[in-house]
């Protein structure tokens, strides 16, 4: 019988990949006081279960008081280990405290046990500490199931999802939302006035030729034709009032998912801490690395704003997280985030690399949505290092 032992801590991606990896009989869970005050068994074996791995009635929780008493940690293994002697046992080292996988290799060495360890830097890749040799997990976690392993849940219905990307993928939407990002600037697309942009909002209304205020006749013959009027839903109002940038980055980014090495590419998710009413809204949102990313979109000038606002979200949504695996982008064609250098603000960008997020100005969106832009240019935009 294969048993699967992992230390559980707040950095739950490694562990999960190593359970659909060795698909063990019997899992064991060491849970310390702090991590069972977070629920993260609970927490641990729901990832599972939407990852389709039931691992409800397979699992033994060892406890554990004293998480850096050497000690106390021996005991704990030794319990556990106890209760299947004979089992063909694989330990993951890569959890717990520092002392808690001191312990574990020292335990299962003397054993003569299978001791496995996963650089945080390569998730997928699981490291046999025996002989050296490198296993390979091909799964690949959802944002469900990261989000699930926090706490945290997906609050949309599917079929809302499935919706709001069906009408982002067809051709009018998809098209405007390439040609606006090429043309990014801060101009309105309806002639309305605050009350009237609300109304049709909520209800749509009926474009014409006089309140199609953006200067760019091709637009304008995408969404009037050779007429003068056309009825709008309330989501193309939507559309046409900002939300075209998401629109625009949900798209490129699910086009060019397998060369840019992401998956899982989601429009609108609504995300919180499971019982707890409060929550935020993710623009767009995909899993890169094994790990979760959020892109918050902001069009328009954004006037409001002077530019030391924009972040709040952002830094909001990563704390709550507390994640290495979490990371954000604020793609934004206000110039309010620029210094008279047109370079983003110096503050911004101690900011935003605190939090490990990628600001994208209104030069980049552009670039980007060239006719001619490479996968390797997209790449490069997205996942560079360097600060923007």
């Amino acid at each position: 019988m294969k048993v699967l032992l992992c230390l559980l801590s707040e950095q739950h991606v490694p562990n999960l990949l190593a359970v659909h990896h060795y698909q063990p009989d019997q899992l064991v869970l060491v849970e310390s006081t702090t991590m069972e005050k977070r629920r993260a068994s609970c927490n641990f074996l729901k990832a599972l279960q939407i990852g389709g791995l039931d691992y409800e009635s397979r699992t033994r929780i060892a406890p554990l008081d004293a998480e850096d008493d050497l000690a106390a940690i021996r005991k704990a293994l030794q319990s556990a280990y106890g209760r299947c002697p004979s089992g063909d046992w694989i330990a993951n080292a890569t959890g717990g405290t520092k002392p808690m996988s001191i312990a574990t290799y020292e335990f299962f060495k003397a054993l003569g046990g299978k001791i496995v360890y996963t650089n945080l830097n390569r998730p997928a890749e699981i490291m046999n500490l025996g002989d050296g040799t490198i296993e390979t997990c091909r799964h690949q976690l959802t944002i469900k199931e990261f989000l699930a392993g926090y706490g945290f849940e997906s609050r949309k219905a599917d079929d809302k999802i499935a919706e709001a990307e069906s009408r982002a993928k067809s051709e009018l939407w998809s098209q405007s939302a390439t040609l606006l990002a090429r043309h990014c600037s801060n101009e309105k697309i309806l002639s309305l006035d605050d009350g009237d942009r609300k109304k049709a909002r909520d209800r749509g209304a009926e474009l014409t030729n006089d309140q199609f205020a953006f200067p760019c006749d091709e637009l304008r013959r995408m969404w009037l034709g050779d007429g003068d009027r056309r009825k709008l839903s309330k989501y193309d109002v939507e559309f046409l009032t900002g939300g075209w940038l998401e629109v625009f980055f949900w798209n490129l980014l699910r086009q060019h998912a397998e060369l840019l090495g992401v998956w899982d590419v989601r429009l609108g998710l609504e995300v919180g801490r499971c019982g707890d009413q409060s929550g935020n809204d993710f623009d767009v949102s995909f899993m890169h690395d094994h790990g979760l990313v959020m892109m918050e979109c902001k069009s328009g000038s954004q006037d409001h704003d002077p530019g030391t606002d924009i972040l709040y979200k952002v830094e909001a949504v990563t704390r709550q997280f507390r994640a290495l695996r979490v990371r954000s982008y604020l793609a934004t064609t206000s110039s309010n985030v620029l210094d008279n250098d047109k370079h983003v603000k110096p503050v911004l960008r101690t900011r935003s690399a605190i939090y490990n997020c990628k600001i994208l100005t209104a030069n980049e969106i552009v670039r980007l949505a060239d006719k001619d832009v490479t996968p390797e240019q997209v790449k490069s935009t997205l996942f560079s290092r360097e600060d923007t």
